[in-house]
């Protein structure tokens, strides 16, 4: 998952690809090791995650719960893990199959 810079980013190429001195590139979206990175995946995952059904349990941004059906899928995000419990294992890969996409 990429998220969308919300701030202009430029930066030089390796020196193994060649640009014209004294051009640089504009990132479009982050990449890993960028500062903003791991807030920017948290904020478009949290977001995805609420559109998908989830609510979050607290207002910290890091656990979420699905109801759908009479089931219930907790979830859990620490930076770019994630731990999942599911009443269903139905709902479980239907969430995995949603997620990849």
């Amino acid at each position: 998952m990429t998220s969308t810079l919300d701030t202009e980013i430029f930066m030089d190429l390796p020196q193994s690809y060649s640009l014209p001195e004294s051009k640089c590139i504009l990132l479009k979206k982050s990449l890993y090791g960028l500062k903003q990175s791991r807030a920017l995946f948290h904020d478009t995952l949290e977001a995805w995650l609420l559109e998908y059904g989830f609510t979050a349990v607290r207002a910290d941004g890091v656990r979420f719960k699905l109801k759908c059906r009479g089931e219930l899928m907790m979830l859990s995000l620490y930076v770019d893990d994630g731990m999942c419990a599911s009443s269903s294992c139905s709902l479980y890969d239907q969430f995995l199959q949603d997620l990849s996409k």
